[in-house]
């Protein structure tokens, strides 16, 4: 009996080793990381303390950086997941070519990162660009630096970020809405509920818990969005197209001082507020399925 209790066990194990391997190693090395400091990258490392974590409270780029991924959460919650879920009840009614608009939205999402970044480049081109182009049928002499404005700049960029990953989300929604039975919406027609009513009484309750996984999804790419952003982002003034998860590049391998304990407490800082954010929400779904 007691064999059979520990059979389950030892068929996660190789899940477990590699887990521990490649996930909890890492992030107990930064953290024994970040407690050290680099006078010299060829110089052996030296403990001190929290000393990278007290210059991290004062550090103003890195306070911007993740003021920046908490308006990319912002948007991504506000603007791309109900954008995805427009389409999403759009695409699930009986409409012409449906097949081809949902490949479509969900294309972006299969392109390589850098792909999408070089063409959102020459899109954002200020002078030859796309948009520049049909701005200047309206005014001839329009240009207009969209990946270089201080001001604007993650704007654009989370323009590209919504075009890229809204399809995802699309196609999560598209799945939680075959799982409602047909028998439900034709009552509630009976009963004389509009389309808007049925959408809000009957599908979006029946998908909740889909939801709920596509905000958690969306919370936690939004505060490690690296690789749209540092392609994207050259040479633009440093506070104003920083992230945290690019702000921590640079400092453990671009700046060229050692630097591989203060960007290690910035990776710790990032982990900690995913932590601080993912865990609450997932302790009210646990509850709400109880």
């Amino acid at each position: 009996m007691s064999h059979r209790r520990y059979t389950p066990y030892l068929f996660i194990l190789p899940a477990l080793a590699m887990y521990a391997l490649f996930v909890v190693l890492p992030i107990a090395d930064s953290l024994r990381m970040s407690l050290l400091h680099w006078s010299s990258p060829l110089l052996p490392p030296e403990f001190c303390g929290l000393d990278n974590f007290r210059r991290l409270m004062s550090d103003s780029v890195f306070w911007h950086a993740a003021w920046h991924n908490l308006l990319l959460l912002a948007g991504s919650l506000l603007l791309q997941l109900p954008l995805a879920m427009a389409i999403a009840l759009l695409l699930h009614q009986r409409t012409i070519a449906r097949g081809l608009f949902r490949t479509a939205f969900f294309a972006p999402m299969m392109m390589p990162t850098a792909a999408i970044a070089v063409l959102w480049q020459y899109l954002y081109e200020p002078e030859s660009g796309l948009l520049s182009s049909v701005i200047r049928c309206w005014q001839s002499d329009f240009v207009f630096p969209w990946l270089s404005d201080p001001g604007s700049a993650l704007l654009w960029i989370f323009v590209t970020i919504c075009w890229q990953y809204t399809g995802f989300h699309m196609v999560l929604y598209l799945a939680g809405l075959s799982t409602i039975p047909n028998d439900y919406y034709e009552a509630a027609r009976i009963d004389g509920a509009n389309e808007w009513q049925i959408c809000w009484h009957i599908a979006l309750p029946a998908i909740r818990p889909t939801i709920a996984i596509s905000a958690t999804l969306s919370i936690i790419g939004s505060l490690k969005y690296f690789d749209l952003i540092y392609l994207m982002g050259g040479g633009l003034p440093e506070k104003s197209r920083e992230v945290m998860a690019t702000y921590i590049y640079r400092l453990a391998f671009e700046q060229n001082q050692g630097r591989y304990g203060y960007g290690s407490a910035a990776a710790v800082c990032l982990f900690v507020l995913a932590l601080a954010v993912v865990i609450p929400l997932q302790a009210r779904q646990l509850r709400t399925a109880s």
